[in-house]
């Protein structure tokens, strides 16, 4: 059945957050590129930090959706007030082991702390809040940066690139370079050595470094990395 393919994947809300902010930074970071604050400006109309009013303004949001019922939540339940002194958790105590079904009703009536994962109400809270992951992508969509274009060459209609990325790529495939056998930076350099562009035999300084650039920057501490 179809349903046996449903993710079930429970968020806490911090995560449900984390994701959701991970949508708004770009668009954020734009809108605070584009408002320059005046000289001497205070310090509460200075711009924040891309990520910091990215995940305001996320748990702003997931609040939103699930006060108008849009996203639906469970979490563990008490109603049983603790004994007068402070208590961590707002005067609440023997949260039940199960989570069940927060209503809108409790979310406009409550108390929220989205990062701590609680809403407090006058006649119970709920801890370790969750909600259902597939609800939260469906909602809140990843975004996909769209890529830049790879330049062409107006001569040939092809992909821009140069005599040096060519003998690169040539050197992999001929060398049988792979991210397991990264072969030895020596060797490669000789192979380089022995390689001319537009008539000229490549200089050692160079082959050297497009022997560097070949490999993995982890290769490049410990010879050469092979795996059996």
């Amino acid at each position: 059945m179809l349903i046996e393919t449903l993710d079930r994947t429970q968020w806490n809300l911090a995560q449900a957050i984390d994701h959701i902010a991970n949508q708004l930074q770009h668009r954020v970071a734009e809108e605070a590129s584009g408002a320059k604050p005046p000289a001497g400006a205070p310090p509460w109309l200075q711009p924040k930090d891309p990520r910091e009013a990215a995940i305001s303004q996320a748990g702003r949001e997931i609040q939103i959706a699930l006060r108008d019922g849009d996203l639906l939540a469970r979490g563990r339940l008490s109603t049983t007030q603790s004994l007068p002194w402070s208590h961590e958790l707002d005067g609440w105590d023997l949260h039940s082991g199960h989570h069940s079904t927060i209503s809108p009703e409790q979310w406009l009536s409550g108390r929220a702390n989205m990062m701590r994962g609680t809403l407090t109400m006058f006649d119970g809270q709920f801890i370790d809040i969750r909600v259902s992951r597939f609800m939260v992508l469906a909602i809140w969509q990843v975004i996909v940066p769209p890529e830049l274009p790879v330049p062409t060459d107006p001569s040939t209609g092809k992909p821009y690139t140069t005599p040096y990325m060519e003998l690169l790529d040539r050197a992999i495939r001929e060398l049988k370079i792979t991210q397991r056998d990264q072969c030895k930076k020596e060797w490669i350099a000789d192979w380089f050595r022995k390689q001319s562009i537009e008539g000229e035999q490549l200089s050692q300084n160079l082959a050297d470094a497009m022997a560097t650039l070949i490999r993995l920057p982890s290769s490049q501490r410990g010879g050469a990395k092979r795996s059996f």
